[in-house]
């Protein structure tokens, strides 16, 4: 099973973000929204102060994404950001993540986003 955890750095010292990736079989997720073989979901924690999206940090987004599919058995990443946090739907949608639907998910309501392979990589 591919489960990680990302911290993507600015020299080699400043955090910029936290990625984690699991197979959407072992996220509280696939209980409320339906998922196949080959999704997986990310979380991302942001290191930023801003209510604006940075382009570092949509840079190190795409490049975690790039990387992810370098894996043959991801076919499709689904975020799922509380609708209320701005930023976080921002800068998924800038990357490449498009809205399917709204979940209640802990006690708020949450975008699912989902970018896949050929969406992000086109042949």
């Amino acid at each position: 099973d591919f489960a990680r955890s990302f911290m993507v750095l600015k020299n080699n010292r400043l955090a910029l973000c936290q990625i984690d990736i699991c197979s959407a079989d072992k996220d509280e997720l696939y209980d409320t929204f339906p998922t196949s073989n080959g999704d997986y979901i990310i979380r991302l924690l942001m290191n930023t102060n801003r209510s604006t999206v940075r382009p570092l940090h949509l840079k190190a987004l795409q490049t975690c994404l790039e990387y992810f599919f370098l894996f043959p058995e991801i076919k499709k990443i689904i975020a799922e950001p509380e609708a209320e946090n701005k930023l976080y739907n921002e800068i998924l949608l800038q990357a490449g993540f498009q809205q399917e639907e709204q979940v209640f998910s802990h006690y708020s309501v949450c975008n699912l986003l989902v970018c896949t392979r050929q969406s992000f990589i086109p042949e």
